[in-house]
């Protein structure tokens, strides 16, 4: 035994340690190891929890992706549209003091309608709202209006506010001789510039905002001139009235008369955007993309 131990230094060493090392430590076999092992039942729930978080996710995924049904996005054409808000809040030209120019005539007349502040013609074609001294002549300066009621183009308002008013001065100096160009101009121009006022959307209601907006899709959409039938124009002139009412409701909750109409008009459009897509499947991209509408939300079906 002495002679082994001198063998082996390390033999007590190692003894030593096996001594106070437990046993269970080196239990290398397979049931120590195994994990506990689940029923079939537990199986089937586990699974069926994951299958319920998969639909889960998926169902939020398709509604963080659903289109707007009603809106859609903002394109060229709809942000082209009049808003009745912005458009009664846009102000007016203002309203400043004549400043007509001296003249160089002798003539005993035009010398007393200076000195009594006058600066229109004394002729007997002008108006008696101006013959009063103690009025001051008023020069309306150009203003830049939203739009015209009554379906009046740029051109048509550029004719009558413009040029009316020099070929009205003409035709007044071919009557009389005693009207001024220089003194008639600026009475002639204020009237025009009195009707712009009256037929600007500014000064109309919601119903002129609406029918501007109808004409600008109609002019948009038509395939030729004067068409008003095409499903293009169709689908345009619905998605203005529908953002009118969407609009509306959204200040009125409680209106359910315009409610119901929002959503005939809705489905109305769906209907006309379909027969387009069943005839004219190139057409009907190409209005989609300019309308601001996804196919979603037309070949889908719609809640609204």
């Amino acid at each position: 035994m002495f002679g082994l131990r001198t063998a082996l230094p390390g033999a007590r060493s190692l003894v030593a340690s096996t001594k106070s090392t437990p046993i269970n430590a080196f239990h290398t076999s397979a049931s120590a190891l195994a994990r506990p092992r689940r029923s079939r039942k537990d199986i089937v729930i586990q699974i069926r929890k994951n299958n319920l978080q998969k639909q889960e996710k998926k169902r939020l995924d398709f509604e963080a992706s659903t289109p707007d049904y009603i809106i859609g996005k903002q394109t060229e054409f709809t942000q082209s549209l009049l808003r009745p808000q912005s458009v009664f809040q846009a102000p007016l030209a203002a309203i400043k003091p004549a400043t007509p120019e001296p003249t160089s005539s002798n003539n005993e007349e035009d010398a007393s309608t200076k000195s009594s502040g006058f600066a229109f013609t004394t002729s007997s074609s002008s108006p008696s709202i101006f013959s009063s001294s103690s009025r001051t002549p008023l020069i309306v300066s150009t203003s830049n209006p939203s739009g015209y009621q009554h379906f009046l183009t740029e051109q048509e308002a550029d004719l009558i506010f413009e040029k009316v008013p020099h070929v009205q001065v003409q035709e007044l100096m071919v009557r009389s001789t005693l009207v001024n160009e220089k003194l008639q101009l600026p009475i002639e121009q204020q009237k025009a510039e009195l009707v712009r006022r009256i037929t600007a959307l500014e000064n109309g209601n919601a119903k002129q905002v609406t029918l501007e907006n109808v004409r600008r899709a109609r002019e948009a959409f038509q395939r030729a001139e004067g068409d008003t039938g095409s499903p293009e124009v169709q689908a345009a002139v619905m998605t203005v009235r529908i953002q009118n009412l969407h609009n509306h409701i959204l200040n009125n909750k409680k209106d359910k008369h315009n409610y119901r109409r929002l959503r005939m008009l809705i489905h109305q459009r769906q209907t006309v955007l379909k027969y387009l897509k069943k005839t004219y499947p190139e057409r009907y991209h190409v209005c989609l993309d300019r309308l601001g509408l996804e196919p979603r939300a037309i070949e889908d079906e719609i809640v609204v």
